[in-house]
Order: structure tokens, then C-alpha cells, then sequence
């Protein structure tokens, strides 16, 4: 960042109310451009680096969709948890899915309405743009330890599960569990980032901060001995205090509230009218600004939809609510 790019915002915010867009593009291209360079070619003591993500999850389940009925996948806005239901071969399945923020970690269950029905593999697939190293995290568990090619910065994944009947295994970089009843995989990641609103740049640690592989052990520690139930509840208090801050009804009496949100889109672009698609838009909005970001940590910027590669550009002035994750 340049310390110095305060003193000019109001001189730009007035050439682009006078319309002297040029004027504005200049000024911003002189004040608000980073002392840290960007190009690999230019590090000196390191480079700015780029946005990226820390790899993806699979769970193989073994289940074909041939026979399955029922399905629904929900997003409850008034809990922040993600669901999804299916019936297969007469038994009904259900998997959740939150991000605690204050437990910092993810939790996915995989559960049934029948005994020993869980057989799944688990497995992390790295951000291709890092080195690292996949190791056995006790007997229940896997942990990457890597760090970006761009600009070093060190990041660790964690992923512990906890069962309920069945057996349990670690072994070339996958989980599997075998017959079990419910499944449950707790998934935490830290960088060694830190935040530092008086940079030297002169440093090349001044944005180094905790050891990730210990923050990450202590937070799966802790979300493996409160267990599923006491961290849903957590969590819950947690988000709902902020998203019933604010309630928005529009038209209550014209609303037709059991309808997929897909469905409703068409609807809509054809114009049919849909208040309460109106209201999910926006409570869509506040949800992802409260899952996004939160006081003292990065603000909500561009991300998720917009990320088709590994490497994105960092060079944005604007900020996309749709896509903050």
C-alpha cells in the first residue's frame, strides 16, 4: 500500500464529479499503486503476490445417482448452514455444512436415518501453485504444510474426522471410513499472514505472523472435543446475533415462500413479480458480507465465482458483493 494515497482521494472523487475521467485514472495510477511490486521479476525484498485459494476437498461416497429421489440442497440464510437431503435405496440421507468463526473451522456431516450406511473417502487436492507435503495427522486425521511459489507465504490444512460406529483410516493422503453411522470431518486452515497497517517495507517479515501449524492443531483439537452439537450451537449464537439484527418483509400477503430459488429466477426474468425473492436477494447479501469478514480481520473483496485459475490478479479498486466469500 502507499501511505501517502489518502491526501489525493478527494482530489480524484472531484474529477470524476467534473467528468475529467482521465484525470481521475492518472492520479489514482500515481498515488494509489503499491510500493510493493507486483511482477515476479521485480522482488525486492517480495513481491505483492496474487489471489488464490488454499486447494479443494472431495469425499467419494460410493452412492450413484441411479435410484436417488428426493433430492434438495438448501441454504438456510437465518443459520448459515448449508444442507443436502436425498433418499436412496429407501434410506434418507442428510449432509450439513457451516463455518464457524468463532471456532475456526469448517464441519461436514455425512448422516443417515439407518445404521452403518456411511462409507466415504476423504481427500485434499493441493493449490497447484504452492509446494508442500501431505502428512497423517494422528490416526484421524490428514495436514498439508505448504507455501505459495509467488511470495512465500507459508499456509497449513488440517483436516480431522470423527465417527460414530464403523472404522476409521489415514493412508496415502486420503481418509476412509468404512460402515459407519455418522461422519464427521472438521477442517481448518491458517496462513502465516499478518495484518500490518504500518508496513516496512525494508522487512521482508513485516507481514509474517503465527506458526499455522500450530493455530490449525489447537483449533481441530478444540472442534473435535466440543463435538458436532456444541459447535452448530456455537456457531449459531455466533452468526445469528448479527443476521437478525435486521428483518425485511415486502408484501407478506403475496408471497409464495416454497418455491426453489432457480425456479424463481426464470420466474422473474419473465416478469413475474417475487417479493420474497426480493427479500432473499437481500438478506442473500448481508449473509455474505457476515460470512466474509468480520471486525479486525481482511475485508470482503473479489472472490469466489469470479476465480476460474489459480492465479488471479490482485489489482482490483472495486469491490463485488455477489462474489465475497
Amino acid at each position: 500500500m502507499n501511505k501517502q494515497s489518502a491526501h489525493i482521494l478527494d482530489e480524484i472523487r472531484r474529477a470524476f464529479v467534473d467528468g475529467d475521467g482521465e484525470k481521475a485514472a492518472r492520479l489514482t495510477r500515481e498515488n494509489f499503486n503499491s510500493e510493493v511490486p507486483y511482477e515476479a521479476s521485480r522482488e525486492n525484498p517480495f513481491r505483492f503476490g496474487n489471489f488464490t485459494t488454499m486447494g479443494e476437498f472431495y469425499i467419494e461416497t460410493g452412492l450413484s445417482a441411479v435410484g436417488m429421489s428426493g433430492y434438495r440442497r438448501s441454504l438456510s440464510l437465518d443459520s448459515a448452514v448449508a444442507v443436502v437431503r436425498f433418499k436412496k435405496d429407501d434410506v434418507a440421507y442428510k449432509r450439513d455444512f457451516f463455518i464457524s468463526y468463532p471456532a475456526n473451522v469448517m464441519a461436514v456431516r455425512f448422516a443417515a436415518d439407518r445404521p452403518g450406511k456411511q462409507s466415504l473417502t476423504f481427500s485434499y487436492a493441493p493449490n497447484p501453485v504452492s509446494e508442500g507435503e501431505m502428512k497423517p495427522d494422528g490416526n484421524s486425521g490428514l495436514v498439508y504444510s505448504a507455501a505459495l511459489d509467488n511470495n512465500g507465504m507459508k499456509y497449513v490444512v488440517r483436516i480431522r474426522a470423527v465417527v460414530k460406529g464403523g472404522t476409521l483410516s489415514n493412508a496415502g493422503g486420503k481418509i476412509r471410513v468404512e460402515g459407519a453411522d455418522e461422519a464427521v470431518f472438521y477442517i481448518t486452515a491458517d496462513t502465516d499472514y499478518k495484518m500490518n497497517f504500518d508496513p516496512d517495507f525494508n522487512d521482508p517479515k513485516t507481514y509474517v505472523g503465527v506458526n499455522p501449524a500450530e493455530t490449525t492443531r489447537q483449533w481441530a483439537d478444540d472442534a473435535a472435543a466440543k463435538g458436532y452439537a456444541a459447535l452448530l450451537a456455537e456457531h449459531y449464537a455466533d452468526y445469528s446475533s448479527l443476521f437478525r439484527r435486521v428483518k425485511l418483509n415486502l408484501n407478506p400477503g403475496m408471497q409464495v415462500a416454497d418455491v426453489p430459488t432457480d425456479q424463481r429466477l426464470r420466474n422473474y426474468r419473465k416478469g413475474q413479480p417475487d417479493y420474497y425473492l426480493e427479500e432473499l436477494y437481500y438478506q442473500f447479501g448481508r449473509y455474505l458480507l457476515i460470512a466474509s469478514s468480520r471486525p479486525g480481520n481482511m475485508p470482503a473483496n473479489l472472490q469466489g465465482y469470479g476465480i476460474t485459475m489459480w492465479t488471479v490478479p490482485g489489482v482490483w479498486t472495486i469491490i463485488i458483493i455477489s462474489m465475497c466469500r
